[in-house]
């Protein structure tokens, strides 16, 4: 049967209530080139032949058979498990639980997934999850003003820039200053008005901070300042140190990599954890394990809820409005199927595949690899010829490394490169090929 929602009139109506004189000036902020007019369809299509048209048109999109393309989306091997779970209809026709006495399997579930979150970070507490990691960092942000009640934060140089523009979003609207700072300036910019420092690591380029050493000079000269750290890729956790082992104060991730796919870009997980004696302040929501008044019998019931819904507006600490819950239940499952052996050897063949192709790419004329620090799965090479080693990977049906003079246009040449454990040898081996024919065309073509 078909359904259509809204006729000319309603639409018409609902235009004049918001008081907008047409649907082109409603999505007038959407760029012109991503608006699709109209589907090339023809008229009267039975469901099989419709259904044959978009199998035609599905068929314009280019599955590489390997991918070195990194940059905050990872493609990472998903246990079957993972779908099995997920897939089943208690789960994946649920929503966030409202009324939670309700759903004691999906609380039960959520309760778990921050479990297994806090002891993998061995930080304090893990709340219900975020929209995905540049919210959650955001969200940190906002909660670290709250806390100290003061209204500027720093951005450390090697954030995800994308990361960055939502964080600049959140806090034009909440009127918090932003400061910009690196390692050259970073004392020079602490001061008593700085609510956090915000850093990544492994962070954009690839660059494994000394968490450690870094978070005690933080202390010495800001004491009050708040330390947040983000992650893109928090696979790296099957071998380097937890955050909660290293003084950070509030600590987010990207959740995709933990058994949800790469899916053009999303959905994603924002991990969000803190210290304890921050748990009031956190964003979204909590879930708790009691018992009966009058029994021994016990239940799942949400704890927390510092959103705009659920309390008083001006106490609210966030209008985060979901939980992201059948990520978080594959994120759960993901863990629980790797085990901490399984989730140490992914993170064992991400570092020695890594580092095997930076070796080896230093090795060959022209190529020059930029990272001064330790790096996880992903490391800054400058190229003879990026564009050609792009064209020549898309040839070979390889899906080619991030060219990061998108984002940093004085960056030229420059590769990020990232390799995880569904790198196989025969593709890296094809990726090295590649880089020595561009590096052959270049000392020719001199």
């Amino acid at each position: 049967m078909d359904f259509i929602p809204h006729n000319d009139k309603t639409i018409a109506e609902m235009l004049d209530v918001i008081g907008v004189k047409s649907l082109q000036e409603l999505f007038q902020d959407i760029p012109k080139d991503l608006i699709i007019e109209k589907l090339n369809l023809p008229s009267g299509l039975s469901e099989p032949d419709l259904l044959k048209q978009f199998e035609k048109i599905t068929q314009k999109n280019k599955v590489y058979s390997s991918s070195f393309l990194g940059g905050g989306c990872y493609n990472h091997y998903i246990p079957s498990l993972v779908d099995f779970v997920t897939s089943r209809s208690e789960f994946y026709t649920s929503y966030t639980p409202y009324q939670a006495e309700a759903s004691q399997g999906y609380l039960q579930a959520i309760y778990e997934y921050q479990t297994i979150i806090s002891r993998l970070t061995q930080m304090d507490v893990a709340n219900a999850s975020m929209y995905d990691g540049s919210t959650a960092l955001a969200e940190a942000a906002i909660m670290s003003t709250i806390i100290t009640r003061k209204d500027t934060i720093i951005l450390f140089k090697g954030i995800h820039p994308e990361y960055e523009e939502v964080v600049k979003t959140y806090c034009w609207g909440q009127n918090i200053n932003i400061v910009y700072a690196s390692e050259d300036n970073l004392i020079e910019k602490l001061n008593g008005n700085v609510a956090a420092l915000l850093f990544q690591s492994p962070n954009f380029f690839g660059d494994i901070e000394d968490i450690s050493k870094f978070a005690k000079n933080i202390r010495e000269i800001a004491p009050n300042c708040l330390i947040i750290q983000a992650m893109t890729d928090p696979t790296c956790l099957g071998i380097l140190n937890p955050p909660g082992l290293t003084d950070i104060d509030i600590f987010v991730a990207e959740g995709q990599s933990f058994g949800l796919g790469l899916s053009f870009g999303g959905p994603g997980l924002g991990i969000f954890t803190a210290k304890q004696k921050y748990l009031r302040k956190m964003p979204g929501r909590l879930i708790g394990k009691t018992t009966e008044i009058n029994g021994e019998k016990t239940g799942f019931i949400l704890t927390l809820q510092a959103r705009e819904q659920h309390i008083r507006r001006e106490k609210a600490s966030s209008n985060i409005c979901t939980n992201q819950a059948l990520c978080a239940l594959a994120t759960l499952t993901y863990l629980l199927a790797l085990g901490r052996t399984g989730l140490k050897e992914v993170a064992t063949q991400n570092i020695q595949k890594a580092h095997y192709v930076k070796k080896e790419l230093s090795k060959i004329p022209g190529y020059e690899i930029l990272n001064k620090k330790p790096t996880y799965n992903e490391f800054l090479v400058k190229c003879p010829n990026i564009d050609s080693l792009i064209n020549l990977c898309k040839q070979r049906d390889l899906q080619p490394p991030l060219k990061i003079s998108s984002y940093y246009p004085e960056m030229k040449d420059i590769a990020l490169v990232c390799v995880t454990e569904m790198n196989s040898k025969n593709s890296i081996d094809t990726f090295l090929e590649i880089a020595r024919i561009v590096s052959n065309n270049k000392t020719e073509g001199e």
